[in-house]
C-alpha cells in the first residue's frame, strides 16, 4: 500500500518542500522521497538504523549530503523512522 505525502524541509537557510510516498510491506515499511528529481530511499536497515539509500548518480547531479541529513532530521523529528 502506498501513500502520498509532501515533506517541508528546512536547509541552508531555505524552506523545500519535497513529494514522497510511504510504501507499507507486510515487515516494513519505506519512504520515497523526490529530493531534485532523484528518488531517495530512507529505511531502517538490519540493526534499526536509519539508511538513505541513493540512486547511482552521474557526476553533474548529486543530492548534497547535508540535504539528505537536513530530511532525516525531519523524519526522527517526526519519530516516523
Amino acid at each position: 500500500m502506498e501513500h502520498q505525502f509532501e515533506l517541508p524541509v528546512a536547509y541552508k537557510g531555505q524552506e523545500y518542500l519535497f513529494n514522497g510516498r510511504l510504501a507499507t510491506f507486510t515487515y516494513g515499511y519505506r519512504f520515497y522521497v523526490d529530493i531534485n528529481g532523484h528518488e531517495i530511499i530512507f529505511e531502517r536497515d538490519d540493526e534499526g538504523e536509519l539508511r538513505a539509500i541513493l540512486p547511482e548518480f552521474s557526476s553533474d547531479s548529486v543530492v548534497e549530503k547535508g540535504l539528505i541529513e537536513a530530511v532525516f532530521n525531519v523524519f526522527k523529528d517526526l519519530q516516523v523512522l
